[in-house]
């Protein structure tokens, strides 16, 4: 009996820590506004209004953020688009002092979102930038957004383009943490 008992105590204690540790399926949206990657890429302004560009609203369950699912844990808004970096062709570059080495981006690489009231053409705000508050990499090792701070550097500041290291397809992801005062884009390639 004793046994019986230890083994049912045992599957419970699993039960909870299984419920504990599942990832909402609930969809993440914001219905005041849409989100879209604008760059090079995208023929910047050009994105808003295209659905090709635009981000779809996706729970942190889904399996395309799997590698960075705790990043992402107390995102109230949470975004996904699928973009492809090239890697050259643009006609101009942009280059950062990252980790104390000089780092060169084709201008093909600089990938930022836009922000739009819903079904609407006119940016509120480019991110990052002065006006959309301070954003964080979600994925350091492919994506680099410059610090939020007024002073250019040779590390870049919060008018500068965030870029990716490397041209592949990337699913871009668009975090929203409901502070205010920061929010976090990523690439994970696909």
């Amino acid at each position: 009996m004793k046994k019986l008992l230890s083994v049912v105590v045992l599957l419970v204690a699993a039960f909870i820590l299984v419920g504990c540790n599942t990832v909402s399926d609930e969809i993440l949206v914001d219905a005041a506004h849409d989100y879209y990657a604008a760059g090079a890429v995208t023929g910047w302004g050009d994105a808003v209004g295209n659905e090709d560009f635009k981000m779809e609203a996706i729970a942190r369950s889904d399996e395309r953020v799997a590698s960075i699912v705790d990043e992402l844990e107390g995102a109230v808004y949470l975004y996904l688009v699928e973009v492809t970096i090239l890697s050259s062709g643009a006609g101009w570059t942009f280059t950062y002092t990252i980790d104390g080495v000089e780092t060169v981006f084709d201008g093909n690489q600089a990938i930022k979102m836009i922000r739009t009231d819903a079904d609407g053409e006119i940016p509120n705000w480019w991110g990052p930038s002065p006006e959309s508050g301070e954003f964080f990499s979600l994925t350091p090792e492919t994506y680099y957004i410059p610090p939020y701070v007024e002073t250019p550097s040779p590390q870049g500041d919060w008018n500068s383009n965030p870029g990716a290291f490397a041209a592949a397809t990337f699913y871009m992801i668009f975090a929203d943490f409901g502070t205010g005062e920061a929010r976090g884009l990523g690439l994970i390639a696909k």
